[in-house]
């Protein structure tokens, strides 16, 4: 292996990383989804967490998810901290036209309703978002990285057949055609790449299509219970109005 692995030339050295990268990410991601909890367990996170929020608001509800791990945990802390900041922008705002003497507040029931519906969708919107991104980001990580591996390899690869086809042309240019040896080491070079590189792309791209059909697949029930406990953050900003 330690001879095949010389003769394929300097390109087996970028192959040698990629092959390494996608392993390390293939182990990593399989241990990860294969560690997100089963719909029980996520309504059982959901629950407990509730009940601390109502117990002792955001700062009890953020202090119970940073003592957890998971994508539960992480999914919540993101929501948590996204809500504080915007109740705290919207807090910001009204006090600044407070002080300039400026107010926007509809005095008839109707159009305060509506304007309070509006502020709400807006909040729900933006807590969707980070929703959407804090899940795709925990299951999808490193995925990126993998498909990179799967489309790389096959081009290095190809680089390594070029750069032996050059290099045996040399050697005929120098030596004539007389001599198989003198060509043989550039197409061993050549084939070696190719090969290789070929290798580690197609496990490469399987590898990610599985990961990616399993992560999309888990990322329902984690958003349904994270979608719900928005939904409580939510509840609780019209009970402050």
């Amino acid at each position: 292996m330690i001879e095949i692995f010389k003769a394929g030339g300097i390109m087996m050295y970028p192959l040698l990383a990629s092959a390494l990268t996608g392993l390390a990410v293939v182990f990593e991601r399989t241990i990860t989804l294969h560690r997100l909890p089963s719909p029980r367990s996520c309504e059982k996170q959901l629950n407990d967490l509730e009940a601390e929020f109502d117990k002792g608001g955001l700062e009890a509800a953020a202090k119970k998810v940073a003592k957890g791990k998971g994508v539960m945990n992480y999914v919540f802390a993101r929501l948590l901290k996204r809500f504080d900041t915007l109740a705290a922008e919207k807090r910001d705002l009204t006090q600044r036209r407070k002080a300039i003497g400026v107010t926007l507040e509809a005095t008839d029931p109707i159009t305060k309703f509506l304007s309070q519906q509006s502020d709400l969708n807006e909040f729900r919107e933006d807590l969707l978002v980070t929703i959407d991104e804090s899940v795709k980001g925990y299951v999808g990580r490193f995925l990126p990285a993998l498909a990179t591996v799967g489309s790389i390899s096959t081009l290095l690869g190809l680089l390594g057949t070029i750069v032996g086809m050059i290099s045996a042309f040399n050697s005929i240019a120098a030596s004539g055609t007389g001599d198989p040896k003198v060509v043989a080491a550039g197409i061993s070079e050549a084939l070696i790449t190719t090969a290789s590189g070929l290798f580690i792309a197609i496990p490469a791209v399987v590898a990610y299509r599985y990961l990616a059909n399993k992560a999309d697949s888990s990322r329902a029930s984690i958003e349904l219970y994270a979608v719900s406990f928005a939904n409580t953050l939510l509840a609780q900003l019209e009970k402050v109005k």
